[in-house]
């Protein structure tokens, strides 16, 4: 009987033949008896497959697994006859062809997908492979409340996407839901106090939809960076007051939805604001400013774009991307093809956090009628294409399949709507182009999100060990980053001076679905040189710190 060598699964059988098409033509896979002659076994071999053998390497020594190559031309048509006589020699134990793997990226049917290397470049075909959006793992409908001057709400690709309030009657002058407001049935005109209508015919706000949310894999178009998540259209926003208007609105969704036991109101995650005031100072606009906290403390997110001109906005100003808040996420401008900061594109080291694709986005546009052909679909860019990337990613990240991931998002929104956030600065692109003018200094990366999220999602992110320690020397706050095998046991940091003496001692458990960071103040240590500890137990481990 033939012996076979079990390591990859029980039940291997002594030969596999595999998919003709994926065959590397020529190339055998063949792992050996333990204790086998091998300078013997290759003449065996090409005497069995009826053709020389050009080459042997070996790939896996420790289990006896060799790669043998043979002439491509004299084994073409009998694949499966020569794997069965080699497969007969008794000092084989198991003989299979090479074969070619695909990478299993996900890509919608949409017919348009080829011009959106936006896309490509924010890592979202393989970020689709664990969810492609649209509800949360509780079964919450995800939403994205655009402020905009208008859109085409009939676009083919939007229709179907945009949120409707099915509590509502349209165009009855009744709040039929008793929510406040007046027919919001397909979302809130800002200036108007009540309705839903298309607002400006901008097309504008056309493509801002497209980008978080054209409706993917079906056939037409083009594609989102979600492909069924929800969009809040808030039209006529174009004065100050009408922006906290609308922000308002957005809001009283969310908090209705949140205290209703999710029977009213909108799960709104994030809102997506593709305009502001150039050379603005934060501190005239206080009411707005207030409004992005506000926000947060029912779990709303904010996207701001920065101003389309290559300016430090921290020294000129910029609005709404200096106000200062933790919840408001600004973005600039990168080139969709090679991620670089586009010249005419806003900077700040302190206001700006990440740079994501605006130049080059091909998305939805509002209808253009020619003499041959209806046009729904063009280009679009600048720093308002770069914003709705980001709003998009952020409702992307909550439909994530990790079911712990966002499970707090009713009962303790602004934990969860940090945790998101945190997840989208810790796993940025490192981008040189935007290192010392962006607070991050790199660009949106989707697929480093949700890889990142899904090791956490498991509870266990490799040994314990010290990841990295930086700045190093350090002159105020250092910052550990580390990892933990699990979320129960409690770890020991300390810090001494050369003279032994404790200046650092904490015990803390980490924290679940959030990078494991911990900062340390130093600002007011005197200069030298101290030891880090780090550890449980008896396993600890041990750095030299070097403060200026």
């Amino acid at each position: 009987m033939k012996r076979t060598i079990l390591f990859f699964c029980l039940g291997v059988f002594g030969f596999i033949q595999g998919s003709a098409q994926q065959i590397v033509p020529g190339t055998l896979l063949i792992q050996v008896v333990p204790g086998t002659n091998t300078e013997t076994l290759w003449p065996q071999i090409a005497r069995a497959a009826a053709t020389p053998v050009i080459d042997i390497r070996p790939i896996a020594p420790q289990w006896h697994i060799y790669k043998v190559s043979l002439s491509p031309a004299a084994c073409e048509g009998r694949t499966a006859q020569i794997v069965q006589q080699v497969n007969r020699l008794p000092e084989v134990a198991i003989v299979q062809w090479d074969h070619q793997v695909d990478e299993r990226t996900l890509t919608p049917n949409d017919p348009l997908w080829n011009e959106q290397r936006d896309m490509n470049l924010i890592g979202l075909t393989r970020a689709w492979e664990n969810t492609t959006g649209g509800l949360t793992q509780a079964g919450d409908t995800i939403v994205v409340a655009v402020l905009e001057k208008g859109m085409q709400k009939e676009h083919p690709d939007l229709w179907p996407v945009y949120w409707r309030n099915y509590g509502e009657v349209p165009d009855n002058n009744i709040d039929d839901d008793n929510n406040g407001y007046v027919d919001d049935f397909l979302g809130w005109d800002a200036a108007a106090g009540k309705g839903d209508g298309n607002g400006t015919g901008s097309s504008h706000g056309t493509s801002v939809c497209g980008i978080i949310g054209a409706r993917g894999d079906d056939n037409f178009g083009v594609t989102g960076v979600n492909w069924n998540v929800r969009v809040l259209p808030i039209v006529n926003v174009a004065l100050e007051s009408e922006i906290i208007a609308a922000y308002s609105y957005a809001g009283e969704m969310r908090r209705l939805y949140n205290t209703s036991n999710r029977q009213k109101g909108a799960f709104v995650v994030v809102t997506n604001a593709s305009f502001g005031i150039d050379n603005a100072r934060a501190d005239a606009y206080p009411l707005w400013c207030a409004v992005y906290d506000s926000l947060g403390k029912i779990g709303v997110l904010s996207v701001a774009a920065t101003a389309n001109a290559n300016r430090d906005v921290d020294a000129d100003g910029d609005m709404p991307t200096t106000c200062n808040s933790e919840f408001l996420m600004t973005v600039t401008n990168v080139d969709a093809n090679t991620g670089k900061k586009m010249l005419n594109a806003g900077f700040g080291a302190t206001s700006i956090d990440f740079g994501s694709p605006g130049s080059g986005t091909y998305t939805t546009i509002n209808r253009q009628i020619t003499q041959s052909d209806t046009i729904w679909h063009g280009t679009f860019g600048g720093t308002s294409a770069a914003c709705p990337h980001t709003s998009g990613a952020i409702g992307l990240i909550y439909s994530v399949k990790c079911s712990g991931y966002v499970a707090d998002a009713i009962t303790n929104p602004v934990a969860c709507a940090r945790r998101v956030r945190d997840a989208v600065f810790n796993n940025l692109r490192a981008e040189p182009t935007l290192a010392g003018i962006t607070a991050h200094e790199g660009r949106l990366d989707v697929d480093l999100v949700i890889q990142d999220i899904m090791e956490l999602c498991t509870g266990v992110v490799g040994e314990l060990e010290i990841l990295d320690i930086r700045p190093n020397p350090v002159r105020d706050r250092l910052e550990m980053r580390y990892q933990a095998p699990d979320y129960e046991d409690k770890y020991i940091l300390r810090i001494f001076e050369a003279s032994g003496k404790i200046m650092y001692d904490d015990t803390f458990a980490p924290p679940e679905f959030e990078a494991k960071i911990k900062y340390i103040d130093m600002e007011k240590w005197p200069s030298g040189v101290y030891f880090l500890q780090f550890g449980t137990g008896k396993n600890f481990f041990g750095k030299k710190i070097v403060k200026i």
